[in-house]
């Protein structure tokens, strides 16, 4: 406890409770919040602590409240519900034990933001902006969900792929739900792609931290992994393993210049990827075009069909069927 107390007093916070009392203030400097960040940068395991002491924070105010409650009906005498003997007890023993002086106590909490649907048509690449001024642009047929206000910064990748261009708010982190996992950031530029059950993440600029939630505290990343710029997170829902590679950035983003580009990749891939930009469903209909790999530079503009330049460049074949489909196969 004397730890934790003096490191409130001291130049530079060494704690999360320390930052989020120095970050609580309402004159912090500049300088305190570029120290901020790079105390979150500086362990991937900062955040976690950072959002459990703000949910502490969150918890021993409410328990604030209803102490100061039962305080008042004990000076009425007025008979009190047999559960908040409890509270009383718990909400007391903080006090005394001055854990009320570690944190700034808001006076009420605000309620959760609803979450907020952006869609993307077939073909349409849209840009959206949210309340906290975190700039979104869908691919073409996808979608986000968002929740923002107040303390929460929540955005969920429904389908498809976003590019993030996220207000920096270091008091407020950022969070992503892409698949099974979460990525933490607290101001960056990152790409995220979601084609069936593979994911990937390619950060341009800042850091981000990717992790599956802790199914026991729901606060907390599970084995996160710290993403840097030109590096890439790529994984599977459902599978353990994250793998990190070196990013394309040019290739993360090539659907922002209306193109799209494969490197070795397999024609089925391309044909999924490429659907979401058809006039008329795009279907794999060949299981060959899982073995056949292709690297090509798919415009997304042009004269004709997206299906029938893509016949002209890949070695498929493409037919008609009479619900409208478009069935592909390899030659």
């Amino acid at each position: 406890m004397l730890q934790r107390l003096s490191a409130l007093l001291a130049d530079r916070p060494q704690t999360a409770e320390a930052w989020l009392a120095r970050m609580g203030r309402p004159d912090v400097r500049a300088a305190d919040r570029t120290a901020f960040q790079a105390w979150l940068e500086s362990d991937p395991d900062h955040l976690r602590q950072y959002e459990d002491a703000k949910a502490f924070q969150a918890e021993l105010a409410s328990l604030r409240g209803e102490f100061a409650l039962d305080l008042a009906r004990l000076r009425r005498r007025e008979p009190r519900p047999a559960r908040a003997s409890r509270r009383l007890i718990l909400a007391g023993g903080l006090a005394a034990a001055g854990l009320a002086a570690v944190v700034a106590l808001p006076p009420m909490l605000a309620p959760a933001p609803e979450a907020r649907l952006y869609e993307s048509a077939p073909g349409q690449i849209l840009d959206v902006t949210l309340e906290d001024g975190t700039r979104v642009t869908l691919d073409a047929g996808s979608a986000v969900s968002a929740a923002i206000g107040g303390d929460v910064r929540r955005v969920r990748l429904e389908r498809g792929g976003a590019y993030f261009d996220v207000a920096h708010d270091a008091d407020h982190p950022f969070q992503v739900s892409v698949a099974d996992r979460q990525v933490i950031v607290t101001g960056t530029r990152f790409v995220t792609a979601l084609t069936g059950d593979a994911a990937e993440i390619s950060v341009l600029q800042g850091r981000v931290a990717v992790g599956r939630r802790d199914a026991a505290e729901p606060r907390a990343l599970d084995g996160a992994l710290p993403v840097a710029p030109g590096e890439r997170a790529v994984f599977r829902a459902g599978e353990p393993v994250i793998r990190k590679a070196q990013a394309d950035v040019e290739t993360a983003t090539a659907w922002r210049r209306r193109r799209l580009v494969f490197q070795d990749a397999p024609l089925s891939q391309v044909i999924v990827a490429a659907a979401r930009y058809s006039d008329h469903p795009l279907v794999p209909a060949d299981p060959a075009l899982d073995q056949v790999r292709v690297t090509v530079v798919l415009p997304l503009e042009g004269e004709g069909a997206l299906a029938d330049r893509m016949a002209a460049l890949l070695p498929i074949e493409t037919a008609r069927a009479p619900d409208g489909r478009i069935l592909v196969r390899a030659q």
